[in-house]
C-alpha cells in the first residue's frame, strides 16, 4: 500500500508517517522545501515534489496512492483549492482520505479561565455560534466528508490539545513564557482546557482509520484532561519557575491576540466514542502532567544546560528548537 502526506515533516504528519511505516505502508511525503529531502530520507520516507499552489500537478500526484493524508499547517483559507485538487484527483479509485480538523471548532471563548461543562463527542450538534475561523473549517470538514462516495473513503480527524515528544502548540508557549518572564503562565483561573492526546496515540487513529474508518467518518482522538493552570505548575516543577496567573490583555501582549483566541482563551472538552468503538482505539499515553514533570519535556529542558542564559525556547507546533 502506497501512502502520501501532505505535511510530513511537521508535528502530527511525522507521527503519521511512523504509525503507517510500522504497517509496511510504502510512505512517501510532500517535500515542501529542498531542505526537507535528506529529513525524510532518514524517515524512510520517500520525498515528493510538489508544487501546492498547481491544482493540476496536485490531482495527477495523488491518483497515484492508495491513502493521501493531509497535515499541513496553514491557513484555513488557503486549505481550500489545495483540499478541491486532492479530492478531484481521488475520485474514481479505491482510495482513502484523511483530513486533519481540530477541537477548536467547537470551542467556547473563555477570557477568565473558568471550567466550562460542556463536552462534546464526534457528531453531537454543537448549539453555539462558531467562530468566523471556524465556519471555514467546518466548510472544509463538510468538503471533505460529502466527497466520502464509489470507492473513496474520505474521513475527517479531529485532534484536540496534542503532546508528547516534547512538542505540542499550546505547552512549548507556556515553557517560553517562563523564558520571557521568569514566570509560567496561565490565563485568569487557569481552570479552562482543551482535551488532550498524545502525539502517538493520534498518529494510531489515523492508521485505524485508513484500515477501516467509515466513509464520511468524522472522528475524535481523545485520550485525557489537564486544565492549563494544571499544565503551567508541572511546567513549573520541570523549570523552577513559579506559575502566575496574568489577564488577558496581558496574555494578548505576552502571546499574541490571535494565538490566544485561539489556543488559550477557549474551553475545548471533547470526547471520542466513534473512535473507541468503530477503530478499537485505545490510547496508551494518558498523563501529560507527569510527562511534563518527568518525561520528554523535562529531559528536553534538562538538556539545555544555561537554558534562559543561551536563549533556548520552546515554539511553535514541531516541538523545542534553538
Amino acid at each position: 500500500m502506497k501512502a502520501l502526506i501532505f505535511g510530513v515533516t511537521g508535528y502530527v504528519g511525522s507521527a503519521v508517517g511512523r504509525a503507517l511505516r510500522r504497517r509496511q505502508y510504502d510512505v512517501h511525503g510532500v517535500a515542501r522545501s529542498p531542505s526537507h529531502h535528506e529529513k525524510l530520507k532518514a524517515a524512510n520516507v520517500t520525498p515528493v515534489d510538489c508544487a501546492l499552489g498547481d491544482g493540476a500537478a496536485v490531482r495527477g500526484l495523488v491518483a497515484d496512492y492508495d491513502v493521501v493524508v493531509f497535515a499541513a499547517m496553514m491557513t484555513w483559507t488557503e486549505e481550500v483549492p489545495l483540499l478541491e485538487a486532492i479530492l478531484a484527483g481521488l475520485k474514481g479509485g479505491k482510495r482513502v482520505f484523511l483530513y486533519t480538523s481540530g477541537t477548536g471548532v467547537l470551542s467556547l471563548p473563555n477570557r477568565e479561565g473558568e471550567w466550562n461543562e460542556n463536552c462534546f463527542a464526534e457528531d453531537d450538534p454543537f448549539p453555539f455560534e462558531p467562530t468566523p475561523d471556524s465556519v471555514i473549517r467546518l466548510r472544509n470538514e463538510r468538503m471533505v466528508r460529502d466527497a466520502s462516495g464509489g470507492q473513496l473513503r474520505s474521513i475527517v480527524i479531529r485532534p484536540p490539545l496534542i503532546w508528547g515528544n516534547a512538542g505540542s502548540i499550546q505547552i512549548p508557549r507556556m515553557f517560553d513564557s517562563a523564558l520571557k518572564t521568569g514566570t509560567v503562565c496561565y490565563l485568569g483561573r487557569g481552570l479552562n482546557l482543551y482535551s488532550n492526546v498524545h502525539v502517538d496515540d493520534l498518529a494510531e487513529v489515523y492508521a485505524l482509520a485508513a484500515e477501516k474508518g467509515a466513509s464520511a467518518a468524522l472522528y475524535h482522538a481523545v485520550a485525557g484532561e489537564a486544565n492549563f493552570r494544571s499544565l503551567a505548575e508541572a511546567i513549573g516543577a520541570a523549570t523552577g519557575c513559579p506559575a502566575r496567573s496574568i489577564t488577558y490583555a496581558e496574555a494578548c501582549d505576552l502571546w499574541g491576540t490571535g494565538w490566544v483566541d485561539l489556543a488559550i482563551a477557549v474551553n475545548s472538552r471533547t470526547k471520542s466514542p466513534r473512535a473507541r468503538s468503530e477503530l478499537g482505539w485505545i490510547p496508551r499515553h494518558l498523563d501529560v502532567i507527569e510527562d511534563i514533570r518527568n518525561g520528554s519535556y523535562r529531559a528536553m529542558f534538562e538538556a539545555r544546560e544555561g537554558w534562559a542564559a543561551t536563549g533556548f525556547t520552546y515554539t511553535g507546533a514541531h516541538g523545542p528548537a534553538n
